[in-house]
């Protein structure tokens, strides 16, 4: 019972993931649609709109659903990587500053965690990755000892690895320091992102790690994804941007996270 239980919460968050692909590209999602191509009752559909709207992500309209009008950071678009880059600069130069000369680190895929691969180089130091992108911008970069995860290949505008094959390398080795990236933060919920498979890799970097440090600029705050990994009191050092309020400042160190907010 406990299997086919676990099957089904399997099935459904997978096609939420599908649905919220759909909707991140097209802008809409049509309900009757969106039925056919699961195969699932109207009512299921009518359910899973309904969650992704409690998230945030869309508004529901007559026979569907649209885009959230104000657009939504927590999808994992090609447009992502055009926004808030001055605060992502910024705190990939202050999470530099925790790299010491012969670590081992782990460094997660995404647009903030990437600044911080451009930076390295002067520093001998041991780095596993799973984003291409990042092991690209590494690649030529001789103090970087760099080891690549293997796995299959997202090409939904980002370019990491995911699956089993990717979080072997994580099980194998360990770390002192991870350089965690998350489409959303909640306070409450904590970091989550939009897919599973990621979601389980990024368990596995956190295994793997003594020390973990959360890049995420402020626009990922007060969302929350469907695929949560890593609750707040795993975080050792959060670096954010200056738009950071007081009241969640304290609230974040509340659970123990020293907090810069650069």
């Amino acid at each position: 019972m406990l299997r086919k239980e676990a099957i089904l919460n399997l099935l459904a968050i997978k096609r939420l993931e599908a649905i919220a692909r759909v909707l991140a590209e097209n802008g809409s999602v049509d309900a009757t649609r969106l039925s056919e191509l699961f195969d699932v009752t109207p009512k299921t559909i009518r359910k899973d709109l309904h969650h992704l709207e409690t998230m945030g992500l869309l508004d529901r309209v007559h026979g569907g659903a649209v885009l959230k009008s104000t657009g939504n950071s927590v999808f994992p678009i090609e447009r992502r990587k055009l926004q808030n880059v001055a605060e992502k600069q910024r705190i990939g130069s202050a999470a530099l500053a925790y790299i010491e000369e012969g670590d081992t680190i782990i460094i997660d895929g995404g647009t903030t965690t990437i600044e911080l691969a451009r930076l390295l180089g002067e520093k001998k130091v041991l780095a596993m990755v799973s984003d291409l992108k990042i092991a690209i911008e590494l690649m030529d970069k001789t103090n970087v000892n760099l080891f690549v995860a293997g796995g299959h290949l997202r090409r939904e505008g980002v370019y990491t690895l995911i699956g089993r094959d990717t979080e072997r390398l994580f099980e194998k080795y360990q770390a002192k320091k991870l350089f965690l990236a998350t489409s959303a933060l909640d306070l409450s919920a904590g970091l989550s992102v939009l897919n599973s498979d990621e979601a389980e890799v990024k368990k596995a970097m956190l295994s793997a790690a003594r020390e973990v440090i959360c890049l995420v600029d402020y626009s990922k705050f007060s969302h929350i994804a469907f695929a949560p990994f890593c609750p707040l009191e795993k975080i050792n050092v959060l670096i954010t941007d200056n738009r950071l309020p007081q009241a969640e400042r304290e609230s974040l160190q509340g659970f123990g996270i020293k907090v810069l907010a650069v």
